[in-house]
């Protein structure tokens, strides 16, 4: 097995039985039947797995991953039966001449459950990327927000293939359709300044129609900060959250404004959260 597999296999094998996991090896043995076999593999073997979570632990939710083709995919929000689709589908996948030309059948013919794990399973395979990109950009045509999420966030194929247009513009949509930007990889490093200029005039109409602000926006943003960003950027920085505060200080770390400075102290001669002092040090130490 290549491409991360099996440490997704090692996973699954941390939280199933052996019984468990020798019926998943004879499903995946009928799975390369191919056609309707694998819809109704993938089906059986959820069943099978059940709908715990592949990271027992809480506190280790938040940081696990396992390798795969594009680097580091984060797998702590998955359910094992999500898990035990994408390993089948993988495993399956990497056994053809064109993986993702297999994922994008089984995702055109599947339930919304298999379209994720296809879109999951994008990040095990290095087939076609033009068929892969395929299965991101119908993702995107949709407003289902699980093939959203999936397509997008914490994906390292999308991260990787997603040209600066394509990606802009699922930052963009997932925002209207209140998808989580922040599991977006790279998201301040690939921001430029046609991104940061939608981002303001999305938050510039929340705010008018006194709604909330996702706060992942702001630091990318602030990279090219618009007339007033700063300012209430500023302001934010008196947020009654601590965890606001923070983010308002990783974002004039991006912004880099000199103007900045004197407020960013003094909120630093009053701050008593450990976490939003030191983001506020490094906002005064870049600038």
């Amino acid at each position: 097995m290549t491409n991360g597999i099996q440490d997704l296999q090692h996973q699954l094998e941390e939280r199933l039985s052996a019984e468990q996991m020798s019926a998943l090896r004879a499903d995946l043995e009928g799975a390369r039947v191919g056609g309707d076999a694998i819809h109704s593999t993938l089906t059986i073997a959820s069943k099978r797995s059940g709908r715990r979570h592949l990271v027992m632990r809480f506190a280790e939710r938040t940081q696990a991953t396992v390798r795969c083709a594009y680097g580091s995919l984060k797998v702590g929000a998955w359910r094992l039966d999500e898990a035990v689709k994408v390993w089948l589908l993988s495993e399956l996948a990497t056994e053809v001449p064109d993986p993702n030309r297999l994922l994008f059948e089984v995702y055109a013919k599947g339930d919304t459950e298999a379209k994720v794990a296809c879109l999951r399973a994008l990040n095990f395979t290095s087939g076609s990327v033009e068929a892969g990109l395929e299965l991101v950009h119908d993702a995107g045509r949709t407003y289902l927000n699980e093939l959203m999420e999936a397509g997008w966030r914490d994906s390292p194929f999308s991260a990787r293939h997603l040209s600066a247009e394509e990606y802009r513009k699922a930052v963009l949509k997932a925002l209207f359709c209140q998808v989580d930007i922040e599991g977006f990889i790279g998201l301040e490093e690939r921001a430029d300044e046609e991104l940061a200029r939608s981002l303001c005039a999305y938050a510039n109409e929340r705010e008018a129609a006194g709604r909330e602000v996702p706060s992942a926006l702001w630091p990318v943003a602030a990279r090219f900060p618009s007339p007033g960003l700063v300012a209430r950027l500023i302001g934010r920085l008196e947020h009654p959250s601590a965890v606001e505060r923070g983010i308002a200080a990783r974002a004039l770390l991006a912004a880099r404004d000199l103007r900045a400075h004197p407020f960013i102290q003094d909120r630093l001669s009053r701050e008593e959260d450990a976490t939003v002092r030191g983001a506020l040090e490094e906002a005064l130490n870049a600038q």
